[in-house]
């Protein structure tokens, strides 16, 4: 009531409400700044997205290659291998076109303002949120997911990227003032990020939308244009994901020819990365391919980022707040059915805990369902199907032979014929146990939906075990000892690691994404992955009109004295860099002396 009265008091004094009200009026002049608003804009999705879509027939023998086609792509559902029709592969003188408008288009984006950017950003922003459903339910389509799964995985991945590059992005890339140090004083000593031109991005095929959207965004906010080459497994979808890019850019005034998807097999693969015109590349697959991402990149020494999987780990100490760390480590195993990048394939459990964490989750994995979310009854799907249709034998060899060694297969182990889906590409949920680092299963990535668990006695054995892979992607640690779960993270030889947690690590985009050993090198994502897209330009200038870097005629040429010269230099040398004032004193007598 004080408080109320004596507002009333102030607001009797027109002068005071004057003086606010200015104050007010003269921030948002001169400190807010002017925000170019997101502009609403309307794609329909495919029909074949829309639950219960039977549109086509269920493919005999589904496969994404066409015989005597070769130019053709068989899209389906894996979940169901429904059909969902053709799509025509990219030539390369359809991906020469492309890139040639591309750059023609990124000669005016560079010249864009980061607010112009960010309203681009900020209309697809809003385009994803409010049709969250519909961008779900086609990724669904096509990798076969669940709903779930594409909201986790496509959707709030992809509003975060977007959201962090809106607020943070200009940060990141601002111009970076160094330290000219003492010779240069008279200096201004900055990096200044300058856009690439035209880049490339190979993505993989396990979250269609976000994968193909990510790289988009980060190369347009850095004032580049970009190629996607998106994945064969999941060509159906590029053009809704294409389309909705352009209409964003077409909406806010902006040439749609900063963007081009193309898809294909692998001789259009080698035709990104191989061109000359192509000004860096990121690659998101296996070790294999990377390799040959690299060597085709080589030809014209164009930059690239390569992120290669993983094997990651979990360690879970006996003191682990099993209530927390069981759920976290399910969903690590069966969300997306297991096909992440960042999924745990290896969780070590201490051996005092060890017995009761297989228990559990020996129970829960008996409980999971799989299905296709877009086809089945409701309540009744948890896991999705597998992408791949040739993936089944190299699952089923790798459990063979850990078993074969001494591991238990305690659920699953083998492919799942569904009885509503016989054409659909399921793998059983599966709890492989008492695993040791000789088996293969512990060195191969399984992008399959196998909980593998291991025993350890302490930290030292809990890090041998670690690192016997080759793999150094992500990783976690579940500790009730703060001090120890921080210690043992760090001590991981991996490129991302989270204590009592999984993954969360790719929400904060804030932090940049990669690994080392054969998971890859470079980041995106963070500051880091915009700055890669970027030509780091080191750039000086006179700090002061008046102030030039002189000559001094002793060592003007033609040099007159050349031992007399040397001396010189050798003072400069002396003077600017001494690590004591009578150092530099004494040089700089020297430098007097000579100088006469």
């Amino acid at each position: 009531m004080c408080c109320a009265s004596e507002l009333l008091q102030l607001t009797a004094h027109p002068a005071v409400v004057a003086i606010v009200a200015g104050s007010v009026v003269l921030y948002f002049m001169l400190f807010r700044k002017s925000q170019l608003p997101a502009i609403p804009f309307e794609l329909r999705p495919p029909p074949e997205s829309i639950p219960g879509w039977q549109g086509n027939e269920v493919l005999e023998s589904p496969s994404i290659i066409v015989p005597g086609k070769p130019d053709l792509i068989q899209c389906f559902d894996p979940a169901t291998g429904r059909s969902l029709g053709q799509v025509k592969a990219t030539t390369t003188d359809e991906l020469e076109a492309k890139i040639e408008r591309a750059r023609k288009a990124q000669k005016t984006w560079a010249t864009t303002t980061f607010e112009q950017r960010r309203q681009v950003l900020r209309s697809l922003n809003e385009f994803v949120l409010s049709h969250q459903r519909e961008i779900c339910q086609v990724a669904c389509r096509d990798s076969g997911k669940t709903l779930v799964d594409a909201t986790l995985g496509e959707v709030l991945t992809t509003s975060a990227k977007l959201q962090w590059t809106i607020k943070n992005g200009e940060a990141a890339l601002a111009d970076d003032s160094r330290d000219p140090g003492f010779m240069m004083m008279y200096k201004r000593a900055k990096v200044v990020y300058q856009p690439r031109g035209v880049v490339a991005a190979l993505v993989s095929w396990n979250y269609p939308f976000h994968n193909t959207i990510g790289p988009v965004i980060s190369a347009l906010f850095a004032g580049n244009a970009i190629v996607v080459k998106a994945s064969e497994h999941v060509a159906w979808s590029m053009s809704y994901w294409e389309q909705m890019v352009k209409r964003a850019l077409n909406v806010c005034g902006h040439d749609p020819d900063l963007v081009h998807f193309v898809t294909g097999f692998a001789e259009i693969g080698v035709a990104v990365t191989s061109s000359p015109r192509i000004d860096h590349i990121t690659f998101i697959g296996s070790p294999e391919v990377g390799k040959l991402v690299m060597r085709s990149a080589s030809a014209n020494l164009t930059p690239v980022t390569l992120e290669l999987g993983g094997k990651d780990c979990a360690v879970v100490f006996d003191d682990a707040d099993m209530a927390q760390c069981v759920p976290v480590l399910m969903r690590s195993v069966i969300q997306n059915a297991s096909q992440n990048c960042i999924g745990i394939e290896r969780i070590l459990v201490q051996d005092n805990a060890y017995e009761g964490f297989v228990d559990e989750m020996t129970r829960r994995i008996r409980a999971v369902r799989v299905g296709s979310i877009l086809d089945d009854e409701p309540n009744t799907v948890d896991c999705g199907a597998m992408v791949l249709s040739n993936c089944a034998d190299r699952l089923e060899s790798l459990i063979e032979d850990a078993v074969s060694k001494g591991a238990r297969c305690l659920v699953g182990g083998h492919r799942f014929a569904h009885p509503l889906h016989p054409k659909g590409q399921y793998f059983a949920p599966t709890l492989l146990v008492d695993v040791t680092p000789d088996m293969d299963i512990t060195r191969n990535e399984t992008f399959g939906p196998i909980m593998v668990v291991m025993r350890f006695a302490d930290e030292k054995d809990a890090l041998e075990k670690v690192h016997s892979s080759p793999y150094g992607l992500g990783s976690s640690v579940f500790s009730g000892d703060r001090s120890r779960g921080r210690r043992v993270a760090l001590a991981l030889r991996t490129g991302m690691a989270n204590v009592n947690d999984f993954g969360v690590n790719y929400i904060c985009q804030s932090l940049p994404f990669g690994g080392v050993g054969i998971s890859g090198f470079g980041r995106f994502a963070g500051p880091e992955g915009l700055r890669s897209l970027c030509v780091e330009k080191a750039f000086t200038e006179d700090r002061f009109p008046l102030v030039k870097t002189p000559i001094p005629p002793i060592v003007d040429y033609p040099i007159q004295d050349s031992e007399k010269g040397y001396q010189f230099t050798q003072q400069i040398v002396a003077f600017a860099y001494s690590d004591s004032w009578w150092g530099s004193i004494k040089a700089g007598l020297r430098l007097g002396k000579l100088s006469m």
